[in-house]
């Protein structure tokens, strides 16, 4: 797997793109070197490197004067000969990303640069070498400790779900989840909502071009950075407090103010992560203000960062040691419990609801030390106070001196919401699970073709050639995926944001392709996602299909995508899920309609696998790129095949019933077609 990183000393390219930075330094450093020697006689002198002709050779010609300069230069150049013992060694690696000797991408994208780089013999021999390699690993099998799959031991996996939540204790969980929204930080949402949507922060400072070779560029970037940041702290400001606004304008000092602006942003990431469907637009603006701010250079120039860390419920309850203790209570199981009504009756919900209700107000009783209730001002801003610390004077969550009733109430929901997103996100993946071992089996393909899950490649616009049984493998390998994705998704989200906000790692602006991009190096996160796959692929004994992982390239840009691209999952499996829930009940309505229609494709239980056999077929089949980087069979190929099957959902025949069981688009609550 490849793993972006920022270019460092050791990172050493054969890009003819990084000519004129060889040209411009090396060049130089050389003849200084070659002018010291010839004065002192020791050396031979070589002859001046020829850079019309820019190939190892002549980089090494270049090394080889820089050698002679004693010291630690000369020393390092000697670790960086060795790496380039001919002409022919490439610096290219399998996945089409420029390497390093310890496998790291050399370019912060990480991005092939095979279409960017001029048609000469070796490059473009390297290039086909690449995609006949990048096209065999689409196919290739990992085999994990003795290669046997057992479908009843995988499927009892996903059953055990709930189990496997309860053996991450609460104390571990409240360090990644973020404490629900109080009364009095409401407004202070509205507020950063409001700004964000107002302010064109992303399209003028993104939107200027970027030459690294003209400092003028840079600059005029960060004079627009600097008036864009100003603004939408000004706004925010003005709209909370305008005499404060007011003096804000007169005498530009933000720093004074910087405690009320990191609250504020805090909040909207805090609601952000515990409601992924909201604020999708205003998330990333936000976020990308942020990561300006957090820079060193606007950091310096505006006096200080608008990041704090996001506030959890360990931050709340660690000030405590009855927090503590509430944490390790058996109790906290039952007042956190997601309470299910499928299959279920009216009087059991109602029983597991006054359980529920019970052990919260026990858990108050036996550790609050404090009655205090705070009276909530239902968004009035007038009152408030600006200035927002680390203790939270923006809102409620407590204090160091007493824990009240109100604090645990609130830490109890949160942790509580936390079961519910995992129900809500990961019940689709259990879900089409179940489908798939009900309605198929691997080893018995059927006799009717519109049923079987074998692909060929270029066919129907698959990229991938499979059997019935290796399709049903892989489409059950990458369902578990999402699956185990999806249940780490607060943890991720916290890595993502680490990520982002960096100032050790900081993205390059970058045309991907799809516009232009901040193409970041993502560390945590490719750590955490190598972490889960591996937990995968041990479960599941054999790997089908490549196992990289795309991040900080040109089809995972930065952390950001990544969390937005993962977020999807439940939006394309929630409403596949509740059509093939409903076509029994909508069969079973009078109407003779409904009935004609599902008769038409053979019954309730053949439209059902159609539906499910067309969805395990084309959403996994390597569609959606030109070529095997940016789809195929890799981890995140697999879901951008599934968003290309998703986008071509109202041409599949059986399109009508989706209509009829409620289906309003897979993006959005607008209609499948606006």
């Amino acid at each position: 797997m490849a793993t972006a990183s920022a270019p460092n000393d050791s990172d050493v390219s054969m890009s003819p793109a990084d000519e004129p930075m060889v040209t411009s330094s090396s060049a130089s450093t050389a003849c200084a070197v070659d002018t010291a020697r010839s004065n002192e006689g020791e050396v031979e002198r070589l002859p001046p490197p020829d850079f019309t002709k820019f190939d190892a050779k002549t980089l090494q010609q270049i090394v080889a004067n820089l050698r002679r300069k004693p010291g630690k230069l000369g020393e390092e150049v000697e670790l960086l000969l060795k790496d380039l013992p001919t002409a022919s060694s490439s610096s290219t690696g399998p996945s089409g990303n420029k390497s390093s000797a310890n496998g790291t991408t050399s370019s912060a994208t990480g991005s092939t640069s095979s279409s960017k780089q001029p048609n000469h013999g070796t490059t473009a021999k390297t290039t086909e070498e690449l995609e006949k390699e990048a096209a065999a690993l689409q196919y290739q099998e990992i085999k994990y400790g003795d290669g046997e799959v057992n479908d009843d031991a995988l499927m009892a996996d996903a059953d055990s779900a709930t189990i496997n939540d309860q053996e991450m204790s609460f104390l571990d969980r409240s360090k990644f989840v973020p404490i629900r929204l109080s009364y009095n930080e409401r407004p202070y949402l509205r507020l950063i909502e409001g700004a964000t949507a107002v302010s064109s922060y992303t399209d003028k400072v993104d939107g200027v071009p970027v030459d690294p070779n003209n400092p003028r560029l840079a600059m005029k970037r960060t004079t627009i950075m600097m008036k864009q940041m100003c603004a939408l702290l000004s706004g925010i400001l003005v709209s909370q407090a305008y005499e404060k606004g007011q003096q804000l304008l007169k005498t530009r000092e933000f720093a004074e103010y910087r405690d009320f602006f990191r609250a504020v942003f805090e909040i909207g990431r805090r609601y952000k992560i515990l409601n992924p469907e909201r604020m999708r637009e205003a998330y990333g603006k936000m976020m990308y203000v942020m990561q300006d701010s957090n820079s060193k250079d606007i950091s310096e120039l505006l006096g200080f960062s608008c990041v704090q860390e996001v506030r959890t419920v360990w931050d709340v309850l660690s000030q405590h040691p009855s927090g503590i203790k509430l944490l390790s209570d058996p109790l906290l199981h039952q007042a956190t419990m997601e309470i299910r009504d499928r299959g279920r009756s009216r009087r059991e919900v109602e029983k597991d609801l006054r359980t529920k209700q019970n052990a919260k107000k026990s858990l108050q009783s036996k550790y609050a030390t404090s009655t205090r209730r705070v009276a909530p001002r239902y968004g009035y801003f007038r009152g408030y106070d600006v200035q927002g610390d680390d203790t939270s004077t923006i809102g409620y969550h407590g204090n160091s001196e007493s824990l009240d009733e109100d604090t645990i109430e609130q830490c109890v929901a949160s942790l509580g919401d936390h079961s519910t997103y995992l129900r809500f996100n990961r019940e689709p993946c259990d879900r089409l699970l179940e489908y798939l071992k009900e309605f198929f089996s691997p080893a018995d393909p059927g006799d009717d073709p519109k049923l079987t899950l074998s692909i060929a490649e270029g066919q129907h616009g698959a990229r991938l050639s499979h059997t019935h049984e290796r399709q049903y493998r892989f489409v059950l390998q990458s369902l578990l995926l999402w699956r185990e994705v999806l249940a780490h998704m607060f943890q991720l989200w916290h890595y993502a944001e680490h990520d982002l906000l960096d100032p050790d790692h900081p993205y390059t602006l970058t045309s991907t392709g799809q516009g232009l991009h901040r193409v970041q190096p993502c560390q945590r996160v490719q750590a955490a996602m190598s972490r889960i796959l591996e937990k995968v692929q041990k479960q599941v004994g054999v790997w089908i299909g490549s196992n990289q992982i795309h991040l900080g390239d040109h089809n995972v840009p930065n952390a950001l995508m990544f969390i937005d691209k993962y977020a999807q999952v439940p939006r394309i499996c929630q409403p596949i899920v509740l059509c093939l829930d409903k076509i029994p009940k909508l069969y079973s309505e009078v109407g003779e309609h409904n009935k004609g229609l599902i008769d038409s494709f053979g019954g309730v239980k053949r439209l059902q696998k159609l539906i499910l056999a067309d969805f395990f077929r084309h959403a996994f089949d390597g569609s959606g790129g030109d070529n095997f980087f940016d789809a195929g069979s890799c981890v995140d190929g697999r879901l951008t095949s599934a968003w290309n099957w998703c986008s071509q959902i109202e041409r599949k025949p059986y399109f009508p019933v989706f209509l009829l069981t409620g289906f309003v688009g897979f993006d959005g609550e607008d209609g499948w077609d606006k």
